[in-house]
């Protein structure tokens, strides 16, 4: 593959369809010690002046571990032949399958030095300006925490502020 950065006010696409819809890999850590996870929440706009994107990681998902250690995340979006490897990648844990080999992506690392894979057409890197755990007290929604939350707070999401400092897509590709 053939990656061509590009600015992130230049990223093409509806964010509401592609995470919520496509879903997105959330990446982090080296070449040699890495995990992603697939995820279909998340927002990108703008904070505090700056591109920026966020992204909600549950506490017992080992990317969390990555990204607490490095403070940097990739989001990697791809096209619709694979979303089974999404599927199987959402329902489970790095702790249970190596999910750098098993998957059947190519892991690649980007100039940034944050990974990626060579079939995504998209890939963002955001490196962690704020993050927060989400409290109970926190939702006015009573609904949310018994559909979402059905474990407890103890299952509450992470929320990672991430500043977008590179985008990448594939020369070939859709962008």
């Amino acid at each position: 593959m053939t990656l061509k950065q590009i600015d992130a006010n230049k990223i093409d696409g509806n964010f509401i369809k592609m995470i919520g819809q496509d879903w997105m890999l959330i990446t982090s850590g080296t070449p040699e010690s890495f995990n992603m996870m697939t995820a279909s929440w998340g927002f990108a706009g703008f904070m505090w002046g700056l591109p920026a994107t966020s992204v909600f990681v549950r506490p017992s998902r080992y990317t969390k571990e990555f990204i607490d250690r490095t403070h940097s995340y990739t989001l990697s979006f791809f096209p619709d032949k694979y979303k089974k490897i999404l599927t199987e990648l959402g329902t489970k844990s790095g702790t249970e399958m190596n999910k750098m080999t098993d998957s059947g992506l190519t892991p690649i690392q980007l100039p940034t030095g944050d990974m990626t894979f060579q079939e995504a057409t998209l890939t963002i890197v955001c490196h962690v300006m704020y993050k927060l755990p989400l409290e109970e007290q926190g939702f006015v929604d009573n609904s949310i925490m018994p559909k979402w939350y059905p474990k407890g707070p103890t299952d509450l999401h992470t929320q990672y502020i991430g500043q977008i400092v590179a985008a990448y897509v594939q020369k070939t590709g859709i962008f």
